[in-house]
């Protein structure tokens, strides 16, 4: 479990982070990534760009959002040198902390990939084993008050692995039904079948690293998009 003091030392990180991407680039850029996200909602529920961001600006929906494309833009939008935001954010800024609470928590957040958790039971009014929706792995243990959270419902989040064994979710955390869920790992599953059917269709055979690197940006943007846009149908239901 994470203390109180390290809870206070990850937190003020976070700020420093939020107050570094809004410099150039990073800034413009995550406004691209804020607006691309709307958009893909929008058209995927029929609505316009306004509705939704109205519907987002009650709280603490608009958190849960940010929070979600926050995430997702520091582990994944990179510089010239092929860095994340993330990424160069404790190269330059968080290194000389390195046996920090806090920059072990970065660390575990830049190497985190967001996925569909389900709950396997609770254990306490705090915490619950989750395991990944549509996988074998095994159970973890996190936070989380899972005793208030109706079953038929799945966490669109990233499980952050920390150094002393623990494992927590990160900010960016939704709810998500769970047939919307299931629904959401074939949609994934039957668009990484087609980008590889057109790779061997190509007349002259791609690298098999390069293929598989571009499906997977192509599968992680997807499971952005899909879980906020699945996220925010639900408040339009």
């Amino acid at each position: 479990m994470i203390t109180a003091e390290q809870q206070k030392q990850v937190d003020a990180t976070m700020e420093l982070l939020s107050t570094y991407i809004t410099k150039d680039p990073w800034e413009e850029w995550m406004v691209e990534v804020f607006t691309d996200a709307i958009a893909y909602a929008a058209e995927m529920l029929e609505l316009s760009a306004d509705e939704i961001l109205d519907y987002l600006e009650e709280q603490p929906l608009g958190q849960m959002a940010h929070a979600h494309v926050f995430e997702h833009f520091v582990t994944t939008e990179t510089n010239e040198d092929g860095e994340s935001v993330l990424q160069e954010f404790m190269r330059t800024r968080v290194q000389q902390e390195n046996g920090s609470f806090a920059c072990q928590y970065l660390k575990a957040l830049s190497e985190s990939e967001l996925a569909l958790w389900e709950i396997v039971s609770v254990q306490s009014g705090t915490s619950a084993l989750v395991k990944r929706l549509g996988t074998d792995d095994a159970a973890v243990q996190v936070p989380l008050e899972a005793e208030r959270m109706p079953k038929d419902l799945c966490i669109a989040s990233r499980l952050l692995r920390l150094p002393n064994g623990d494992c927590t979710f990160g900010f960016g955390l939704l709810p998500v039904e769970r047939k919307e869920a299931e629904d959401i790992l074939a949609y994934l599953q039957q668009v990484r079948a087609e980008m590889e059917e057109a790779a061997r269709a190509e007349e002259v055979t791609p690298d098999a690293d390069d293929v598989e690197e571009a499906i997977h940006e192509e599968m992680v943007d997807l499971m952005f998009q899909e879980t906020l846009a699945s996220w925010i149908a639900q408040g339009f239901e």
